[in-house]
């Protein structure tokens, strides 16, 4: 599944099943299922870690209108690679090559989590900060993403209220891919930053 996509797509995709999924607990998780169930649209420049050292940047873009949902991941370093994500369909434009790549979420658990149909509130959960500014949650060994412990990160208002999700950190025990949005850049549900045409494949970008 997603042979075609280099270790640093295949770990974002299937981080982008939280990004409009949600889930429970008796305190701080409805917090969170509150957050992300709210983000409409995202836009922000974002930095990629894997364990190896390898280093990979560009923009992303998330939006939710008309009952779609949308996202663009612009690699802009050495990848390549736009990748145009609308519903369930998954579309790679490989600027080396000039190829086109389609495949479908439906075949991956990510899909269950976009359409809402999974139950997360299940998973065995470990809340790893919970401090004025920030929160972090580990998802351990969790059975959906092939027992991966995954790490949400997202600061906080100084009220204590959740303020903008920071990125993730993906670790299997051998390896570790850490993701992160850039703060300063990062812009949630300002319909304006992100058009429509952003979500359009475009055939020589």
């Amino acid at each position: 599944m997603f042979f075609f996509l280099m270790p640093p797509i295949r770990h974002f995709l299937l981080m982008l099943a939280f990004l409009p999924s949600a889930f429970c607990s008796n305190d701080i998780l409805p917090q969170v299922e509150a957050y992300l169930s709210g983000v409409k649209f995202i836009y922000a420049k974002f930095e990629q870690i894997m364990s190896s050292g390898d280093f990979h940047f560009g923009q992303f873009w998330l939006g939710k209108k008309n009952r779609k949902t949308k996202i663009r991941i612009k690699y802009e370093d050495d990848i390549a690679q736009d990748v145009f994500i609308v519903d369930s369909i998954v579309t790679v434009f490989d600027k080396k090559t000039s190829k086109k790549y389609v495949s479908s979420l439906s075949k991956t658990p990510i899909y269950s989590i976009l359409t809402g149909s999974l139950n997360l509130s299940h998973e065995n959960y470990e809340i790893l900060e919970n401090s004025k500014n920030r929160l972090r949650l580990n998802l351990k060994k969790s059975s959906i993403f092939g027992n991966m412990n995954i790490v949400l990160m997202f600061s906080k208002y100084q009220n204590g209220n959740l303020k903008n999700i920071e990125g993730w950190i993906i670790s299997d025990g051998k390896s570790e891919t850490i993701f992160s949005f850039d703060q300063d850049t990062l812009s949630v549900n300002d319909e304006k930053k992100i058009p429509d045409s952003i979500f359009s494949f475009p055939e020589n970008n």
